[in-house]
């Protein structure tokens, strides 16, 4: 239950985010990020449901642009991160995928 949530990890110039609590969606298909001062930026996948960009967003708000592999859906957490953000935490959202289909 509730929304998604986004494990950032990195360094200055380069950011790892760790997605967890997808649901009804199935695997992420592809992730943008996008700054305050940037436009978006893909996102390629690292491990797992880790998507890496090699980007400097410090000091800017995060957004997190998610694609479902399985549903094609997307939704976009706008500004989940403030711009105060810090590494090695964790950013909540009550944006999900809807879990209204059948395997």
């Amino acid at each position: 239950s509730g929304g998604v949530r986004f494990s950032v990890q990195g360094n200055g110039y380069w950011v790892l985010v760790y997605v967890m609590n997808v649901r009804g969606g199935g695997d992420i298909g592809g992730m943008w990020v996008k700054g305050s001062r940037t436009s978006w930026i893909t996102m390629t996948h690292n491990w797992g449901a880790s998507y890496q960009a090699f980007s400097s967003l410090s000091s800017q708000p995060l957004s997190f642009n998610i694609t479902s592999f399985t549903t094609k859906h997307t939704i976009i957490a706008w500004n989940v991160a403030t711009s105060n953000w810090a590494f090695a935490l964790t950013y909540s959202t009550n944006l999900n995928f809807h879990s209204n289909f059948s395997f």
